[in-house]
């Protein structure tokens, strides 16, 4: 049973106005049939406003036709509840001497009526019970959809997307003539596009960024250097390939008559690279989030080994040394998409749910051809399970490899606001086997509403079809529950 409570400074306030037809707690009765838990889902109760609330939704399609509310007031002479009908008038029931008659909250909120004691105070409250009018949990990309790669090249051929400090680059190119574009906020569609000229052929698949700079190699393995992706230069060193960046370090891999190399720039200890470490193909590198280390880490899935075969391995660097996190993911695979993102994590005996750091890993290449599959680890990469059906990408986003997927948060007041420059597509129906699950927190006691909230989206840059065509697209998705107003 959970009770109302107010500041200490206002109490005397509270009782002198309230405390004849005070409501002090609010509670479902628990109901396994619609959902496990319903009586521990909290309910707040605004005294000042006369409103008693669910702030933290039910599940997608929980059925709230037949309730049964258990509530705790003064001593009361009269305490009924008039719940609304669609055209008809509304039903009156005496919760004095029917407690345990059901509630039908589908048409709106219900309304309920307190008479003092002594009859000489009465108060209304709204009773909302808010349910969810979408799936939390599912990675959501059809309404958010899709736009052309920033570009003034008619057809681009090649293309790579970093993340550069505060900004998003992406660079695009047909073999004859590049494009370098920047932007601060993907969501606003605004990049400022220019003409890249290199003064040399690079290899636009090695394009890459540290805190400070961007770098590529030319296609004879000269790693070159520039600040704002006009100006280039070489910095003489010779690499076989790029990772990306650690900090204001780049990691890298080269290779010489004793074989291969991982390599930095800076120039720190050259390592010699072991049987199972990818020397190309491996995912863009990811910043980790653990709480088992320390030290900032980056992490990069699959590749190629030096011998050449497919590997499903995850490395981690954490700024001294490379070492092998884990060689669980579920298939080898080459050229993949994985990034940092957060997921709910549930317990399904109360239904509380804490947000939780995962790493998502989709697209690419496996021995059978594209990868069409998306998968999670909640461990740090340690181990790795195919998503279920609600985070696997739609049937419109086709498989690829060679795609990046770069986490940009937008800084909103709706919870799906769009711009008009991202085409829509239908909502994709759930599979009939989904059971809806959604977790209760306990309201905040914040003062000042939240009016603007971070919401991390995803954005899809390009990536390759079987036949080696660019996709000419970025789509942008988001965990649904990331998009919701923060509670309260």
């Amino acid at each position: 049973m959970f009770t109302s409570c107010n500041d200490n400074s206002n109490a005397d306030d509270s009782e002198l106005i309230y405390g004849s037809t005070q409501v002090k707690s609010f509670k479902l009765k628990a109901n396994a049939n619609l959902l496990s838990g319903l009586d521990s889902v909290f309910f707040s109760i605004d005294l000042v406003n006369a409103r008693i609330f669910n702030a933290d939704s039910l599940p997608y399609g929980t059925k709230v036709d037949k309730l049964v509310v258990q509530i705790s007031t003064d001593a009361c002479s009269k305490v009924e509840l008039n719940v609304p009908r669609k055209n008809a008038a509304d039903t009156v029931i005496n919760y004095l001497t029917n407690s345990t008659d059901s509630i039908d909250f589908t048409n709106g909120p219900v309304k309920l009526h307190l008479v003092s004691y002594d009859g000489k105070a009465e108060r209304d409250y709204t009773i909302d019970v808010n349910v969810h009018t979408m799936v939390p949990d599912s990675l959501y990309w059809n309404k958010l959809a899709m736009r052309k790669l920033p570009t003034g090249i008619a057809a681009p051929k090649q293309q790579k997307a970093v993340k550069y400090g505060d900004r998003v680059a992406c660079l695009t190119g047909d073999g004859n003539r590049y494009n370098i574009a920047f932007s601060d906020n993907p969501f606003n569609d605004s990049w400022q596009v220019t003409a890249a000229d290199f003064g040399f052929v690079p290899d636009v698949s090695s394009f890459s960024a540290t805190g400070e700079a961007l770098y590529i190699l030319a296609s004879d393995g000269t790693l070159y250097r520039s600040e704002d992706g006009a100006s280039w230069t070489s910095t003489s060193e010779q690499w076989r390939g790029i990772y990306g960046g650690y900090g204001n370090r780049l990691l890298g891999v080269k290779q010489s008559a004793a074989g291969y190399a991982q390599v930095t720039y800076p120039a720190t200890v050259e390592t010699a690279v072991p049987a199972d470490f990818p020397v190309e193909g491996a995912s863009s590198l990811s910043k980790l989030t653990s709480k088992w280390t320390t030290e900032p880490q980056v992490v990069m899935l699959g590749g190629r080994t030096s011998a050449g075969e497919l590997t499903n391995t995850v490395w981690g660097y954490d700024g001294k040394r490379w070492a092998k996190i884990s060689d669980k993911f579920p298939k080898a695979v080459n050229r993949a998409a994985m990034f940092d993102y957060r997921m709910a994590q549930t317990d399904t005996l109360s239904w509380v749910s804490t947000e939780v750091s995962v790493l998502i890993a989709m697209c690419g290449e496996d021995a059978d051809g594209l990868n069409g599959k998306v998968y999670v680890s909640r461990n740090s990469g340690l181990d790795w399970k195919e998503g279920d059906d609600l985070v696997q990408l739609p049937e419109y986003i086709k498989p690829r490899s060679g795609a990046q997927a770069i986490v940009v948060n937008n800084p909103t007041v709706e919870s799906r606001a769009s711009s008009r420059e991202w085409k829509e597509y239908g909502v994709r129906p759930l599979p009939r086997w989904w059971e809806p699950a959604q977790a209760v927190q306990p309201a905040s006691r914040a003062v000042a509403p939240i009016t603007q909230w971070d919401v991390p989206y995803i954005y899809l840059f390009g990536g390759y079809d079987q036949d080696g065509y660019l996709y000419n697209t970025v789509w942008r998705g988001v965990i649904n529950r990331l998009s919701f107003k923060p509670l309260q």
